[in-house]
C-alpha cells in the first residue's frame, strides 16, 4: 500500500477475529491487549469462547508474547483463568523463552568475555525474577558496571509501582551513557496495559529507546525481531503449517506485532478497541491514528475486538 492510498483511506474495520479467520490455517495471537487485559482483568470478554471455537474448527492457535516470563509460567497463568493448552491454544512462545536459549548458547552480537551482566532497575514484585532467564547459563549478575558485558533491562517500576511516564527513568538511564555498554531488551514494547481500568504503563522498550537516543546500543529479542517469528513458524511446522501466508498475526501494537509480522511475510490484523492501538484511537480518532501508521506498521486487517461478543 502506498503512502498516498493509506493517507486517504477510511479503513474497513471488522467486528471480531472470526470475521476474517476463515482463509487461515494458523492464528498467532499477541496476549496483552488482544485476549489478555492485564493481571487485574484477566481474559477479555468473548476471547475464551472464540479461541475454543477456532480450535474446534481445526485452526492451530499459537500465542507469541513479549513477556519476559518463561512459557511454562504463562501457560500456568492462563490455565488458572480458564484457558487450557490443547483446548484453547496449541503453543505459547514468550520472548523470555527465546532469550533464555540465546543466553544458553552465548549467541549475543557483542563481546561477552566476562559472562556478566548489570541489572537495570530491580525485580518487579508482580513478576518472576530475571534470574530464571540466566539459570543454567554461564552468565552471572554483577553490581560492578566496570566488569559487566551488558546491561539487562528489567521490568521498569518504582518501589513496585508501574509508571506511565518513561521520562521518570531518564536520569537513571543517563548514568549508563559513559559506560558504552550495550543493553539487552527482551521486551521491546514501549508500554503495556495493567490495572483496572487498564492504563498504559512503561515497559522495557521505553528504556531501550532512551538508551539509543543517548547513543547506546540495544540488542532486541522480542517482537518485532524475526527470532520470535522463526520460533513461531517452527512450532506451526509441528502441526503441518509451513507457509507463513496461511498464518494470521493478531496484535494491538503496530510497532511490534504488525511490523514483525509484515517483515516476516505473515498477514496481520490490528485490534482497535482494546490494547495500545485503542489508546491512540481514543486520543486521536480512528482515521488520524491509522493515517499516522508507517507502511511497515500497517496491517492487512483492522478488527474491533478479538472476541466475538
Amino acid at each position: 500500500m502506498s503512502e498516498s492510498i493509506k493517507s486517504t483511506c477510511n479503513p474497513k474495520v471488522f467486528p471480531h477475529l472470526e470475521s476474517i479467520s476463515e482463509p487461515f490455517d494458523g492464528i498467532l495471537l499477541d496476549a496483552y491487549g488482544v485476549f489478555w487485559g492485564g493481571n487485574d482483568i484477566g481474559i477479555l470478554p468473548g476471547c475464551q469462547q472464540t479461541m475454543e471455537r477456532l480450535v474446534s474448527e481445526g485452526k492451530i492457535i499459537g500465542i507469541l508474547s513479549n513477556s519476559t516470563q518463561l512459557e511454562k509460567k504463562e501457560i500456568e497463568k492462563l490455565k488458572n483463568h480458564g484457558l487450557e493448552l490443547g483446548k484453547h491454544f496449541h503453543f505459547f512462545i514468550t520472548s523470555g523463552t527465546v532469550a533464555k536459549q540465546i543466553f544458553l548458547t552465548d549467541n549475543l552480537p557483542f563481546p561477552i568475555p566476562n559472562k556478566k551482566f548489570y541489572l537495570f532497575g530491580m525485580p518487579h514484585p508482580k513478576f518472576n525474577s530475571h534470574q530464571m532467564l540466566f539459570q543454567d547459563t554461564l552468565f552471572q549478575e554483577t553490581t560492578n558496571l566496570q566488569e559487566a558485558d551488558f546491561i539487562y533491562i528489567s521490568i521498569p517500576h518504582i518501589d513496585g509501582h508501574d509508571q506511565t511516564d518513561p521520562l521518570i527513568f531518564k536520569e537513571y538511564i543517563e548514568t549508563f551513557k559513559d559506560t558504552h555498554l550495550p543493553m539487552v531488551c527482551v521486551n521491546p514494547d514501549l508500554f503495556a496495559h495493567e490495572g483496572n481500568p487498564p492504563r498504559a504503563v512503561v515497559r522495557q522498550g521505553s528504556i531501550a529507546a532512551m538508551h539509543i537516543e543517548q547513543g547506546g546500543q540495544v540488542f532486541y529479542v522480542g517482537k518485532p525481531s524475526d527470532k520470535m517469528f522463526l520460533a513461531a513458524m517452527k512450532s506451526f511446522l509441528d502441526f503441518g503449517i509451513s507457509n507463513p501466508q496461511k498464518v494470521l498475526m493478531v496484535g494491538d501494537t503496530p510497532e511490534t506485532d504488525i511490523r514483525g509480522a509484515r517483515n516476516f511475510g505473515i498477514p496481520s490484523a490490528l485490534i482497535t478497541k482494546t490494547g495500545i492501538m485503542a489508546d491512540r484511537i481514543n486520543r486521536l480518532n480512528l482515521e488520524s491514528a491509522v493515517r499516522d501508521l508507517p507502511i511497515n506498521d500497517f496491517p492487512d486487517f483492522f478488527i474491533d475486538y478479538m472476541g466475538k461478543k
